[in-house]
């Protein structure tokens, strides 16, 4: 049967601590999305345990007999099942499911998801590396900004929370372009506040610091919209932390981010993420796609170069992640090739 006949006959969720295998450490993402039709399955791994669940009890019932080609209608569908939950952990849950439902149409067409977004898509992708869990303030930082750098990413990002002194905040900041040769991407992983951020936002330089990612707690378009006033223009990222199309559309329209930086399975999937890139692109406002959903990002943006940029690699967590495959998936010269095979081209371990 065809890709465009073709309806989805089963989904499930399947665990795969039990075939992959340890040590496996809290806060590992153990499960897989796996949706099945004319005998072929598509898949999305690895999935937390709370997205897999409500996958596993209550969307997967609703995409039942839905046609395996249709995406949006699909999305329409799971969001509406969802009503006034659709937002944070069920727009996670649905978009595992989108991701796996892609999966099997690129399966069954015999094709890339990249082919089937765009008739024209990159082989290659460029990424940055991200490295969130290390101290700056470390003794052995210099050598693993250094090394880390010196493997031809794009560019680099690391962690900068708010409990430290101001001044240190920034000398750090410094030290990290300085150690990496290029200027650096400060993660705020939401712990500044609007005070700290104002107080440190026009002591970062450009040349040392091209933004800073999530300072407050909540992505609030007035909060970012008053700060960017207050700053003279923060240099800010988000992205992640938003679940609606809507909020997406009204801060990229009136806060203008440095970079736009969500998540291509929290947002709702890779059918919800094109609504976002497209929008995204309409401002000019630049894409840098979030890495936990690696292999759904580098489909997107080896589909549309033109709106997305480099993607987020994270240099610790993602190889722990990618055990769930059969083979990895790993930056070459600052890029990361395309997987060549059908669907997102990665075999999972089930």
């Amino acid at each position: 049967m065809a890709a465009a006949d073709a309806v989805i006959d089963r989904v499930r969720v399947e665990q795969l601590h039990e075939r992959v295998a340890g040590p496996w450490k809290a806060g590992d993402s153990r499960f897989a999305v796996v949706v099945e039709s004319c005998g072929m399955t598509g898949v999305y791994a690895p999935v937390d345990e709370l997205p897999a669940a409500l996958v596993a009890t209550r969307l997967g019932q609703s995409a039942l007999r839905h046609p395996v080609a249709d995406h949006r209608g699909l999305l329409r569908r799971l969001l509406a099942e969802l009503g006034p939950h659709a937002a944070g952990l069920g727009r996670w849950a649905v978009g595992a499911l989108d991701c796996a439902v892609w999966d099997l149409h690129g399966r069954l067409a015999d094709r890339p998801v990249a082919a089937l977004l765009s008739d024209e898509h990159a082989a290659r992708v460029p990424v940055y590396a991200s490295w969130l869990s290390l101290d700056l303030a470390a003794e052995s930082a210099v050598q693993s900004v250094r090394a880390t750098a010196d493997k031809g990413f794009s560019f680099t990002k690391w962690a900068l929370r708010g409990g430290t002194n101001t001044n240190e905040m920034v000398l750090l900041a410094e030290r990290a372009a300085k150690w990496a040769g290029h200027s650096v991407a400060v993660d705020a992983l939401g712990t500044w506040g609007h005070l700290r951020t104002m107080e440190i936002a026009p002591l970062l330089a450009p040349e040392a610091v091209r933004w800073v990612e999530d300072p407050l707690p909540r992505t609030d378009p007035a909060a970012y919209l008053q700060l960017r006033s207050q700053t003279m223009g923060l240099r800010a990222a988000f992205g992640e932390r938003l679940a609606h199309a809507e909020d997406a559309r009204a801060l990229l329209e009136r806060c203008r981010p440095q970079a736009f930086t969500f998540d291509a399975v929290w947002c709702g999937g890779i059918t919800e993420a094109c609504i976002w890139l497209g929008a995204a692109y309409d401002e000019g406002v630049p894409v840098h796609l979030h890495g936990r959903a690696f292999l759904p990002a580098v489909h997107l943006a080896a589909a549309f170069p033109h709106a997305a940029g480099a993607v987020e690699y994270q240099v610790v967590w993602e190889p722990r992640r990618q055990r769930a495959l059969r083979g990895t998936l790993h930056p070459d010269g600052g890029h990361v090739t395309l997987p060549d095979r059908p669907g997102l081209g990665m075999e999972v371990h089930l």
